[in-house]
């Protein structure tokens, strides 16, 4: 008699197993590790060799890369101890403990979330928030592969409201406060923080805010001022390339998400008199190519179907510019994220019963007028209040 695999998910269909939950999560660590690389070299090791120049402090250089170990131990801690509560009555030795669920995944809420936040922030705020986002994010709801919100966003959210003080100034490297040849650009550490802070709009041009920065090749390959390991598109595109081909993530979530902010951002720039490079600068921009790919992708809280994730990608990319350029964020992303995790599993139900339909039946109709005159709301609502 043949036996039943049973395991918690995430699920993706395969008839060796060669796509199980350990096999994604791997393929997960490979495609994150040329972004963690880059991030020590740009943090770490670039402060080492410029050490001479700044005057930072042997702590100083090293404290971006013991927040990325510190982070995601503790979250794999948090992970133990829920545990631990939840099933105290099953647990009599650590194997047990160790053996409940998918534990060793535990890092990952942790990992994310320092990856995504700023290189100098506190330790005991990121431990918190590593804290909020495991337990609250994760755990409450059931532990691994229940949860309905990404668990590394939900600690990210809660150290941007909580903490906003003490990581204001935390981003900018002291190579990066040494080299940016504009004082005021350490005010606003990060390009999206500096764009949002310019209040003459009509004289932005790619000199002023684009090329302070380096330019377009900065901005590609992340060395710009921004989150832990956020910053380098090169280094994430080689990831999701990764990923899409190992069918651990579906390449239309990022391709539709960072189309539609392109296109957006594109318009909003003819309305503005800018060129090609406003639209560049807003994609290569803060952590919209990492949630892009690595975020608005996971398994757990993003759709299952081929059209809810369009239509999920299509508003998130136009939530994104909301929130960037009508909002009071200059980020915009991981609050765009959470927003569609809300939606989320509505869209993937519509989209579940037009598969099984096999067509647009009259009811599924309905949905599809609702969501496409929401979309054009927004769009025109960003075009005219943008900025």
């Amino acid at each position: 008699m043949e036996k039943f695999l049973v395991t918690k998910g995430p699920y993706l269909r395969s008839a060796d197993q060669k796509h199980n939950t350990k096999n994604i999560m791997i393929d997960l660590i490979i495609a994150l590790a040329p972004v963690i690389l880059f991030s020590i070299y740009k943090n770490v090791i670039r402060e080492f060799i410029h050490r001479g120049e700044t005057g930072a402090s042997i702590y100083q250089c090293l404290y971006p890369l013991i927040l990325l170990i510190l982070a995601p131990l503790f979250s794999l801690l948090c992970e133990l101890l829920c545990l631990l509560i939840m099933h105290k009555d099953k647990i009599k030795n650590f194997k047990d403990l160790w053996a409940l669920e998918m534990t060793e995944f535990g890092i990952f809420p942790g990992l994310f979330l320092v990856m995504i936040s700023p290189s100098y922030t506190p330790i005991w705020v990121m431990l918190v928030s590593v804290a909020v986002g495991e337990i609250v994010g994760k755990m409450l709801f059931g532990g691994f592969g229940q949860n309905i919100f990404n668990p590394a966003i939900i600690g990210r959210a809660f150290m941007a409201f909580t903490f906003a003080d003490q990581i204001s100034g935390t981003y900018m490297t002291p190579y990066e406060m040494m080299s940016i040849p504009f004082p005021d650009a350490i005010a606003s550490a990060t390009p999206l923080q500096y764009y949002a802070s310019i209040e003459d709009i009509a004289n932005i041009t790619s000199i002023n805010v684009f090329e302070r920065f380096g330019g377009f090749t900065s901005f590609f390959l992340g060395t710009i001022p921004g989150a832990l390991a956020e910053t380098s598109t090169l280094c994430i595109l080689v990831g999701a390339i990764y990923l899409s081909i190992r069918k651990v993530i579906d390449w239309r979530i990022p391709v539709v998400y960072v189309g539609v902010v392109f296109i957006t951002t594109m318009f909003i720039g003819f309305r503005l008199n800018q060129g090609l490079w406003y639209p560049l600068y807003q994609i290569l921009s803060g952590g919209l190519m990492f949630g892009a790919v690595f975020m608005a992708t996971e398994p757990v809280t993003s759709p299952k179907t081929p059209l809810a994730r369009i239509i999920y990608s299509v508003f998130l990319g136009l939530l994104t510019v909301l929130f960037r350029l009508v909002g009071s964020m200059p980020e915009g992303v991981a609050t765009a994220i959470v927003t569609m995790n809300i939606f989320g599993l509505a869209i993937n139900q519509w989209a579940l019963r037009v598969r099984i339909d096999g067509h647009l039946t009259k009811k599924s109709m309905s949905g599809v007028i609702i969501m496409s005159v929401i979309a054009l709301l927004l769009f025109v609502y960003v075009l005219i209040f943008a900025v």
